[in-house]
Parts: structure tokens; sequence; C-alpha cells
């Protein structure tokens, strides 16, 4: 199978920023609406490789930028709730910002290192990866998908990345590349 993933678009914070909201909340976050047309200029690029659906991250920005790109696609979209970010909390509390960023390092050290994990609070890249590639699997039945998610899906794939795939940014790979 032959995947296109995309990076969402570029969130709009603003709105969430202004009310403090916390990291769960702004998961809802809109894309930024002055940066739209990356994501329109897609499909065209999309419809030489002849997709035949669309898995798509649950959270907004993923979901808006799924539904601009199938506007000219017209593709079955499923959402799929395992394409979603990394979770800093395997048990879905609070933290502060100060222990997701002390736990965010933590993973991606661990991931540059393609080293093991011991059991953690947070989810592994392991365990990232494999619930990325469950959903992954269940679709190998069809020749071309895009998966529209997030960098931390992406990398979980394809291991470490020194520099940040951009919002609305495409790469190309199988799921033979990814197991």
């Amino acid at each position: 199978m032959d995947i296109i993933f995309v990076r969402h678009g570029v969130p709009d914070y603003a709105l969430s920023d202004a009310r403090q909201m916390t990291q769960l909340e702004k998961d809802y976050a809109p894309l930024d609406r002055a940066h739209l047309r990356p994501i329109h200029d897609l499909p065209e690029q999309f419809s030489k490789l002849n997709p035949d659906v669309i898995l798509s991250s649950p959270y907004t920005r993923a979901l808006q930028t799924a539904e601009i790109i199938n506007r000219k696609l017209n593709l079955e979209l499923f959402v799929e709730h395992d394409l979603r970010e990394w979770k800093a909390d395997k048990l879905g509390g609070y933290i502060s910002l100060e222990e997701r960023d002390r736990r965010w390092l933590e993973y991606r050290n661990a991931l540059k290192q393609r080293a093991c994990q011991p059991e953690k609070s947070y989810e592994s890249h392991q365990e990232l990866r494999s619930r990325v590639l469950n959903v992954l699997e269940r679709y190998a039945h069809y020749s071309t998908v895009v998966v529209v998610s997030h960098f931390n899906v992406y990398e979980s794939l394809v291991g470490h990345q020194e520099n940040s795939m951009q919002c609305a940014d495409y790469r190309l790979m199988t799921l033979r590349d990814c197991t």
C-alpha cells in the first residue's frame, strides 16, 4: 500500500491562547485561515497518485485539512482515533506544561536513540508506532491511502527526523517502509 502522509495545516491558537485553554482544549483549534492556500493546492498533486481513501486524525486541524483535500478528490473519508498526537499522559490527567515538555524531551531523545523505553506515564514511541500501524494495516487492501495526521505520528513510522515536516506538507511512503 502506498501512503501519502500529510501533516495538517497551520492551526490558529489565537482564541485558545487568549482564553488560556489547556493542551486538550487546544486540540479543537481550527486552521489559520491565512494559511489555507497550500492545502488547496495538494489535491492536484495527489490526483496523479490515484488515492483510494483518506484517513484523518480526529483533531480539528487534521479534519479540516482532510476535508479541504477531499473537496476535490471526493473520496471516502474515515476518522481514525489512533492517528492522533502523542499522548503525554496515559491516564489522560492534567500535567503541567513544564512536565509535558520534560516528558516530550525524554520521548524525543529515546526516539532519536531508537532506545526501548521502560514503562512510562507517557506513550512511548513504540506504543505510538504500534497504534498507527494497527490503523494502517486495516486499510492495506487499498492501493493508495492519504493519511492526514501529525508530525510525531509520521516520525513514529519513519524514525527520528532532525527537521520537522512543515504544516500542509506531505511525504510519500509505503506500508512496507513502515514495518
